[in-house]
């Protein structure tokens, strides 16, 4: 999973950057505007607190670095794992997977060197390791180690990972260039007071493609060429990261011709539309938008009221009416576009008249003023969200309305992240009706932490408080196996199991959308982890 987005920051990739496959495009008339030859311009929707990749927890240090550091592993632009300072993704086809499932083996590239001109190694992923899982360290996403024995380097090409049960995830998360495991130079801090106030944080020193220049705080990072690269040096000579939180001001600078690749919203479509020398890319990915019920609480305790709610939204009119055309509609926690994806999966279609027989059948019966009751009780409860977007307060206002018109009194509270995460978030302690929220999903279809009762927060993100051992079974059943054709049918009957029991309504996965210079070759977004991964091949 996404450790570093979580939930709070999913609404950042809804509405401006989301997750990713192969993009689409429309092109502009092309006259290059302020192109600058061998100089890419990327705005950044904020700084970023350090560029030590094993403190990072945001999302756009987890961008950033990516394109001064490697993993054994990354994503590419079809969120495939491929190779990276590994010369292969541990298979069992090539011997890097054990019969046991328990041991991964890597073997390294030859001949790698960090920006100040020193070897690579095996010692630099075992120091990696030892640094993650050091509790001393502020490693935000340790998690992913966790189901790991041992490590061992057996010698400077080699590293064996031995987990503790079989684990298809682990291949994508351990050592993934991204939040999981950037590698990092054991000779400059091995010996370090203090790795989490170590000045490499402000001056980073990697293997990849791009190595630092210069940080003007608030302002831009600027990152050169690596003409040591192992796969070739980048055919540009400066990439510029440029710090520009108002969502205006980015958007103006693309008018302007001031940037060459920009994150942009649905609303913005028709400002750009008449755009020459631009290019709008679309991306469709793994963040996911839908409603969470707390099963716990009357009335989302008796499954007829989840399934009467979900049968009582025109989810498709919702999704097109607020993310104009820009989100592909969900029927279930896995993406239409993903090999774990079941068409046949049980999902309740729009029916009001069904919605309000089964309310009925609950107990729950229209009053003189159209509001249902329980006796004395009406069917009444507040759906919470995150403040800060039209378009999600548009999407909270249109569930409101599909609601109330089948009998439910339904108030809004749209509240800052802190409010809803947090050790003290509504999220967390469980303090909710309903909520309208979201996350980005790692490649890999494991949904255990969503829906597993092993992973109520804060040991998990299962906010809905959904309990069922025959989910649990399902799931353990498929991650420990590393083949495609037997984990699938897991999550087919997965998936169905959770349309029938309504813990959450699937709505949309939504496209992340980039206004890109048309000048600009050989840019392939996967926000999902880093647009970085192929800067390598970028051309300008």
């Amino acid at each position: 999973m996404r450790y570093r987005l979580a939930l709070c920051l999913i609404w950042c990739a809804i509405f401006n950057l989301g997750g990713c496959t192969q993009p689409s495009t429309s092109v502009h008339p092309r006259n290059g505007g302020s192109t600058v030859h061998g100089i890419v311009r990327y705005v950044l929707a904020g700084d970023v607190n350090t560029l030590n990749p094993t403190l990072g927890g945001l999302a756009l240090e987890n961008t950033v670095t990516e394109a001064i550091f490697d993993g054994l592993v990354k994503l590419n632009d079809r969120d495939d794992v491929a190779p990276d300072l590994a010369l292969a993704v541990p298979r069992r086809s090539n011997g890097g997977i054990s019969k046991d499932g328990r041991t991964l083996t890597y073997h390294l590239r030859h001949g790698v060197v960090w920006h100040d001109g020193q070897p690579f190694s095996s010692a630099d992923v075992a120091f990696t390791y030892a640094t993650i899982t050091n509790p001393h360290t502020n490693a935000p996403n340790v998690s992913a180690y966790r189901q790991v024995e041992w490590l061992a380097t057996p010698d400077p090409y080699t590293v064996v990972v031995r987990l503790k049960s079989p684990s298809a995830p682990a291949v994508g998360q351990l050592f993934c260039n991204g939040e999981n495991g950037q590698i990092i130079p054991k000779h400059l801090l091995e010996n370090s007071a203090d790795f989490n106030r170590d000045a490499f944080g402000l001056h980073p020193v990697g293997t990849g493609p791009m190595q630092f220049d210069r940080w003007e705080h608030g302002s831009r990072i600027v990152l050169k060429s690596n003409p040591h690269y192992f796969a070739g040096a980048p055919h540009i000579r400066e990439l510029q990261l440029l710090v520009v939180p108002d969502a205006n001001t980015r958007l103006t600078m693309a008018t302007a011709k001031e940037a060459d690749v920009v994150g942009i919203a649905p609303n913005d479509l028709d400002r750009v539309k008449t755009l020459t020398g631009y290019t709008v890319m679309e991306a469709q990915g793994f963040t996911e938008v839908y409603l969470t019920f707390n099963v716990t609480r009357t009335p989302f305790d008796d499954v007829r009221v989840r399934r009467a709610l979900m049968m009582a939204l025109d989810r498709k009119r919702i999704v097109e009416n607020s993310l104009r055309g820009t989100a592909t509609l969900a029927n279930s926690l896995m993406p239409p576009y993903h090999w774990a994806y079941v068409k046949d999966n049980g999902v309740l279609p729009f029916d009001p008249a069904a919605a309000g027989a089964l309310l009925k059948q609950a107990g729950w019966t229209p009053g003189p003023d159209g509001i249902r009751r329980n006796g004395e009780r009406p069917l009444a409860f507040t759906l919470i969200s995150y403040s800060g977007s039209a378009t999600r307060s548009a999407l909270a206002q249109q569930i409101q309305i599909g609601w109330r018109a089948a009998g439910a009194d339904v108030s809004l509270r749209l509240s800052p992240a802190n409010v809803l995460l947090g050790t003290t978030g509504l999220l967390t302690t469980g303090k909710f009706d309903a909520s309208l929220d979201g996350f980005t999903f790692d490649p890999d279809p494991d949904r255990a932490y969503l829906i597993g009762r092993r992973f109520f927060p804060p040991r998990g993100f299962n906010a809905s408080r959904y309990q069922n051992a025959r989910a649990d079974e399902l799931s353990d059943k498929a991650m420990a196996s590393y083949e495609a054709s037997a984990r699938a049918p897991l999550y087919f009957d997965l998936q169905r199991l959770l349309n029938r029991d309504v813990p959450m309504i699937p709505l949309a996965w939504p496209k992340s959308l980039y206004l890109v210079n048309a000048d600009l070759r050989g840019f392939k977004p996967e926000p999902v982890n880093s647009d970085f991964w192929n800067v390598q091949d970028w051309q300008i």
